[in-house]
């Protein structure tokens, strides 16, 4: 690998200005302005992520140790920086959607009084997916992973005036925490096992089979479930929506959920190695895509709708990487990247202009007049997620699909069954949200379109989920330049148009039932609510599943109780105790027993001697 270029120091050095100017200068002097240097910081980072894959593009990759920050005897952890195919790809889509999500950000969150605060943390946020994206090693990997949670934490919590943000916020750290162990112990076990942390010694893990291999692919698989939230560790992100909009779209669109997915494919070779892993992740993916894509057709609030379709794709993702099409999952997870933050910022724009952080189908309807760049926005966003030509998800999903297609039997079924749920959910959005109103929808008439600060980052992003599509070759070819990759990524599938016109049929389908069913009978979404109130409930109890979690908890906690109380309490503190009776008595026994009289004392050095001696002739 060549020389680290200046570009890559750039994605480290300017977010770190940035964040040191707006704490030191612009947040005591001028607070409004703090959002000035964290803009430039994203230019900065944007531009230098596109000559990054400029640079890889041509064939030339980079693998460069800055220097090594921690030492134990003969082994050490560099701090490094890997500019490779795989990491490059996913960077430019985070560099540059996180930087319109930061732009939109300024409009969104302005006024607040914790507006300074906000901005320095989603881009502190901003910083640690760069630096997870680039690093070369397990354990540099770890801790932007942990940086990332612990961003994510405040982040979600940021109305802490919220009862029910401080309850997302928590419940979503103690998951990634749970997960967050898993990864943990997997790389304690690729130290014990390789005596190295980096990515490319998996190149040679065929070679070298060990009975540690498995273990840490599962525990990889649980820290990738917890992060990107996989079943059964999904409960999280719909109830992470309490966060500002803003937040949802930078962590559950483009970075934090996808840093899952990521290690997977980072993990590849060793996961690969592993019988029967592979099947067990496009299992647990499949599963994850279709009971999420169901649960996100009967939510009536915006942004709980899309934080179960973010599930799905997740899922969805996994599914690819379990069929062995890595470069399938990392390119829809770019093209993800785009259409979700699309239809994130157009759910903030009408809860913007209705003056609320959440707002649900009841509250909506007809906007399209009231907004009609909003409503362009989302439309093409979602025939993107829905997988219609042209538009870029078509190209992602129609690669997963031809995958499924080649495996046959049911992932052949699942793939065409997250494509018909996938558009059902998302035409039911569009048609509830933007057509009508129906009687049971009450909008509020001074809804208006977003300001430009918030309206261009929706319609770049917009362009971006209909023309990054066209761009599959050309990401085909940066996974493959090629020699600097740490997996060997297949090539995606030629288009099959038996493949493409079983996906676009299905999506059609729904989208027609779905359009029957909300146009044409415009109250069903909720009459059947009201005729099946015990049907209601179960999807708003996500099938039973939450009750289930909510079980282990509570039975975690009466553990917890028990542990504290009887063992920590009256076993050992009673034991600590009793310890300190028994030596004040012990104390007291010897003090009766010391005379302090001469005579005594030699009797008792004399027996003393005699046992030394006694013990040095037995031995």
């Amino acid at each position: 690998m060549s020389s680290l270029p200046p570009a890559a120091l750039l994605l480290f050095l300017a977010p770190l200005a940035a964040l040191a100017a707006a704490f030191f200068i612009m947040r005591p002097w001028k607070p409004q302005w703090t959002h000035v240097p964290i803009l430039i910081s994203c230019g900065v980072v944007t531009a230098a992520a596109a000559y990054l894959a400029a640079m890889v593009y041509t064939g030339r990759g980079a693998d460069v140790t800055l220097y090594t920050w921690m030492f134990a005897g003969k082994w050490s952890v560099p701090f490094g920086v890997r500019i490779d195919g795989i990491g490059v790809s996913v960077l430019c889509m985070v560099a540059l959607v996180g930087a319109l999500i930061q732009l939109y950000s300024v409009g969104y969150m302005k006024g607040d009084p914790g507006f300074s605060r906000f901005i320095m943390l989603l881009h502190l946020f901003y910083l640690s997916m760069i630096g997870l994206l680039v690093s070369n090693n397990y354990v540099q990997f770890y801790l932007f992973w942990e940086l990332v949670g612990a961003c994510s934490y405040f982040l979600i919590g940021f109305w802490s005036h919220k009862e029910a943000a401080r309850k997302a916020a928590m419940q979503a750290f103690l998951t990634l925490r749970l997960a967050d162990f898993g990864l943990m112990l997997a790389v304690l076990l690729i130290i014990v096992q390789f005596r190295d942390t980096h990515f490319a010694l998996f190149h040679a893990v065929r070679f070298f089979p060990s009975m540690y291999h498995p273990l840490i692919g599962l525990l990889i698989l649980w820290a990738a479930a917890g992060k990107s939230a996989l079943f059964p560790l999904y409960f999280w992100l719909p109830d992470a929506m309490e966060g500002p909009t803003p937040v949802s779209a930078l962590m559950h669109a483009a970075t934090m959920v996808t840093a899952g997915i990521f290690l997977l494919v980072r993990s590849w070779p060793l996961i690969s190695a592993v019988p029967g892993l592979p099947g067990l992740i496009a299992v647990v993916g499949a599963v994850t895509a279709i009971f999420a894509a169901v649960l996100a057709f009967t939510q009536t609030d915006l942004k709980r709708i899309l934080a179960y379709s973010t599930v799905s794709h997740l899922g969805l993702m996994a599914f690819a990487v379990g069929l062995g099409q890595i470069t399938a999952a990392v390119f829809h997870l770019v093209t993800h990247g785009f259409f979700k933050a699309t239809l994130f910022l157009c759910a903030g724009n009408i809860a913007h202009a209705s003056g609320k952080s959440a707002v649900s189908v009841s509250e909506v309807g007809g906007l399209w007049r009231r907004m009609p760049l909003t409503f362009a926005a989302f439309a093409i966003a979602a025939f993107s997620l829905a997988g219609i030509w042209p538009c870029a998800g078509f190209f992602s999903k129609d690669a997963i699909l031809d995958a499924a297609f080649e495996r046959g039997g049911w992932a052949w079924a699942a793939g065409l069954a997250i494509a018909a749920a996938s558009a059902a959910y998302i035409f039911r959005m569009l048609f509830l949200t933007f057509f009508g109103p129906r009687p049971e929808q009450s909008p509020a008439r001074s809804l208006h379109e977003a300001p430009p600060v918030m309206a261009v980052p929706v319609a770049f992003l917009a362009l971006g989920a209909l023309a990054v599509g066209w761009a599959r070759e050309d990401l085909v070819a940066m996974l493959f330049c090629g020699r600097q990759s740490a997996v060997a990524a297949p090539s995606l599938p030629e288009l099959a148009p038996k493949v493409a016109a079983a996906g676009l049929g299905l999506a059609a389908l729904a989208a027609g039932v779905v359009f029957a069913l909300t146009m044409g009978a415009p109250s069903w979404d909720w009459h059947w609510r009201r005729r099946r109130p015990g049907l209601a409930a179960a999807f708003a109890g996500d099938l039973g599943w939450r009750r289930v979690v909510a079980g282990f908890v509570a039975r975690t906690l009466r553990v917890a109780d028990v542990v504290g109380r009887v063992w920590d309490h009256e076993t050992w503190d009673a034991a600590i105790e009793k310890t300190a009776t028994a030596c004040r008595a012990l104390s007291r026994g010897g003090s009766a027993m010391a005379s302090g009289g001469l005579s005594e004392s030699l009797w008792w050095l004399m027996i003393g001697a005699a046992a030394l001696l006694a013990w040095a002739g037995l031995r």
